[in-house]
């Protein structure tokens, strides 16, 4: 299968808004009148994930609003289970938002394991929370806040959603946005534990990659680095072993240092086992998920352009790092998959996470994010 040659990319010009840009964006939105809001939330204890629900919600406005809990059990052993009081919490917040505002809350279970407890499952479960666009066609708009959502099952649910989305035409055709809080500080607190002895690929994201008719085709590694993940960096090299790799870094950066920061922590491997020249660092804009597609889009078209004389080239995509450069790595993923470039997202599964601090920084709608990606600004474009 041949890639087909794109010259402009889908989210090339985008509508992203974050703190009070994102308030003053709904209200515009509600103001146009009747929407009927279906928000999709993930259960957990990161105590964002009410905040963008509690602004949208705030400010009134017609019709249905509807939410889906997507709940998601990752064993008694796991570590975020010490963090119950945080989740109920944060449920029950969710559930008095919708019964105040009339709307209702149904749940969705997502199961994490295979029947016989050896093969993690997560990734297709999340695929599947939404199966038909007959599910979606009701709602004007489509909010699915990722803010308690872990990676491996925001990226293949988020991509279902735009998939049935990109199926339904017309009046029918819903509004997809994504929303999340993003603190750094924050992030630095909340950590993966017991990861898996193994990388995989996501589910909807792997064929292509793992075809044995292209096994020998150079592979081109672009992983997202992001802080204390080195051990993700060393069990996803292993999965692909790479001919190149193109290491991502965040600039510019509302911590100055951060950037400095990362390679120095990454510089065992990066350097002294690596040998990765200087030229190869790719930098995308730390809060923009659109720069982050803009930027890795345009490096994997210029390498398969530079390579193609030597048959055709696999590339893999990894998020080490926030969810809104994550958000960037799977559009651009998705943008390419359907002009059937063969573009992987590689990932290591955890048995869950806590929180190294007691005492969280404080959250403020400076850290909230709308992120919209299909519908009427791209109708109309």
């Amino acid at each position: 299968m041949t890639e087909t040659h794109v010259t402009s990319g889908r989210w090339l010009n985008y509508v992203l808004r974050g703190g009070k840009n994102l308030e003053s964006l709904w209200q515009s939105i509600l103001k146009t009148g009747r929407r009927d809001l279906l928000f999709v939330v993930g259960r957990g204890f990161d105590p964002r994930m009410k905040d963008a629900v509690a602004t949208v919600l705030s400010l009134d406005g017609n019709g249905l609003r509807h939410c889906v809990l997507v709940e998601f059990d990752e064993g008694e052993a796991s570590p975020s289970s010490r963090h119950d009081d945080l989740v109920s919490a944060n449920v029950n917040a969710i559930k008095g938002l919708f019964k105040k505002n009339g709307g209702l809350t149904t749940t969705k279970q997502i199961r994490m394991w295979s029947n016989d407890g050896r093969r993690r499952v997560g990734s297709r479960g999340a695929a599947e929370v939404f199966v038909s666009a007959n599910e979606i066609t009701s709602y004007t708009d489509i909010l699915v806040d990722i803010s308690a959502l872990p990676r491996s099952l925001y990226m293949p649910l988020i991509a279902k959603l735009l998939y049935l989305v990109d199926q339904t035409n017309g009046v029918s055709r819903p509004n997809l946005h994504v929303l999340v809080g993003d603190n750094p500080d924050l992030d630095k607190l909340i950590t993966s534990k017991g990861l898996s002895e193994d990388a995989s690929y996501l589910h909807g994201f792997e064929s292509g990659i793992e075809q044995e008719a292209t096994a020998d085709a150079p592979k081109v590694w672009m992983p997202i680095l992001g802080e204390g993940k080195t051990a993700h960096f060393e069990l996803i090299y292993d999965l692909i072993v790479p001919d190149e790799i193109a290491p991502i870094l965040p600039f510019p950066c509302e911590n100055p240092r951060r950037t400095d920061d990362l390679i120095l922590e990454y510089r065992t491997y990066l350097f002294d086992r690596l040998s990765i020249e200087s030229t190869n660092f790719i930098y995308v804009p730390e809060r923009n998920p659109f720069g982050v597609y803009r930027e890795i889009r345009s490096a994997i078209i210029h390498y398969t352009d530079a390579l193609r004389a030597i048959g055709r080239t696999k590339f893999v995509i990894s998020a080490l790092s926030s969810k809104l450069l994550s958000l960037g790595a799977l559009l651009v993923a998705y943008d390419l998959k359907q002009a059937k470039y063969p573009v992987g997202i590689a990932h290591v599964d955890s048995g869950g996470y806590t929180i190294l601090s007691e005492t969280l920084p404080q959250t403020s709608a400076e850290d909230l994010f709308e992120v919209w990606i299909a519908g009427e600004p791209y109708d109309l474009a």
